[in-house]
């Protein structure tokens, strides 16, 4: 599978993320750009976005960039910090691979506003599999 056919299976075929409005922008092996446009249902009681949301998003593109590569990779741990309320319009997550060795691999991930401040920083560890994503 190339990156676009990566790009369009998680796109159709993850619900959850597609029910939370996460949209998958950008995908190659070890790397992921996921955004969201916040909705009324995005927002906790304050007005600003939800903290489960903001998770969802950062979560999308982690697991998005670890199953760049092809094969099926699954979360072992994710870490987040809220750095600011997250406000506006639309919340853009940037997941990198930082290290990756045998089956396990580390990934930071960046959610930003669409003023380009930053949100919310993850720290996440992921699970390489051999299972090719076709065979799913």
């Amino acid at each position: 599978m190339d990156s676009q056919d990566i790009r369009r299976l998680f796109n159709e075929k993850n619900r959850f993320a597609a029910h939370a409005g996460v949209e998958i922008v950008d995908i190659s092996p070890g790397a992921a750009v996921c955004r969201m446009d916040v909705r009324d249902e995005h927002l906790n009681p304050f007005g600003t976005v939800n903290a489960g949301a903001v998770y969802t998003l950062a979560e999308t593109a982690f697991g998005a960039a670890a199953n760049g590569h092809g094969n099926v990779a699954l979360a072992v741990n994710l870490s987040i910090a809220y750095l600011k309320p997250a406000t506006g319009r639309r919340l853009t997550a940037t997941a990198t691979e930082l290290s990756a060795g045998g089956r396990m691999a580390t990934y930071s991930v960046r959610v930003t506003d669409e003023a380009g401040a930053l949100v919310a920083d993850v720290q996440a560890m992921g699970y390489r599999t051999k299972t090719p994503l076709e065979d799913v």
